[in-house]
């Protein structure tokens, strides 16, 4: 298994959460990423980065409670903790399940017309800097943007059915961790 433990300053890293204990901020799953020595936590229309040291080499994705959680209580050693054991995210002293990706960049180079599931795949895997400020970032933005619609709008519509916009959500990632896992869309 490689190593992958970053270390952050503790005043950086209360810093950089302050945002996530804001009350009437909507979180969705949270990405954390790292990349040229920086560590990058995402959700929703939040991006938060910090100067971290270490390996690391994945995106993990996680529940946005835990991130509201280590924000409004951050861990007390510093310099803060994060590691990736194979089957759990770890920061500071909270430990929570997460879903791993490896990054692949042969995944990415392959895809020449992106469908949206692409596109969220892209999300989780693309290097942040050949995202952000990209035509390739702003179309992953939109993507994201029209998936929370259809989501929410799917659970306004499945309400009847005791169908949770949760459930929707976990068919989604679920969808898109088999496009990950594969390398290319599943064959129709």
């Amino acid at each position: 298994m490689l190593n992958n433990l970053l270390q952050v300053s503790l005043a950086e890293f209360k810093r950089a959460t302050k945002i996530f204990q804001r009350k009437r901020l909507r979180l969705g799953q949270v990405l954390l990423a790292y990349e040229n020595g920086f560590l990058s936590i995402e959700t929703g229309e939040v991006t938060t980065v910090m100067n971290a040291v270490g390996e690391w080499q994945g995106r993990a994705i996680f529940s946005p409670e835990i991130m509201r959680a280590i924000a409004m209580v951050p861990p007390l050693q510093d310099p803060v903790q994060i590691s990736y054991d194979g089957t759990h995210l770890l920061i500071g002293n909270m430990k929570g399940n997460c879903q791993w990706y490896s990054v692949s960049q042969a995944f990415i180079e392959n895809l020449e017309n992106p469908s949206i599931i692409d596109l969220l795949a892209m999300s989780i895997s693309l290097p942040r800097h050949e995202v952000k400020g990209s035509e390739l970032g702003k179309a992953i933005r939109s993507a994201h943007e029209k998936v929370e619609r259809r989501i929410a709008n799917a659970a306004k519509q499945l309400q009847d059915l005791e169908i949770t916009e949760a459930e929707i959500r976990s068919l989604v990632e679920a969808r898109i961790a088999t496009r990950l896992q594969a390398g290319k869309p599943p064959a129709p």
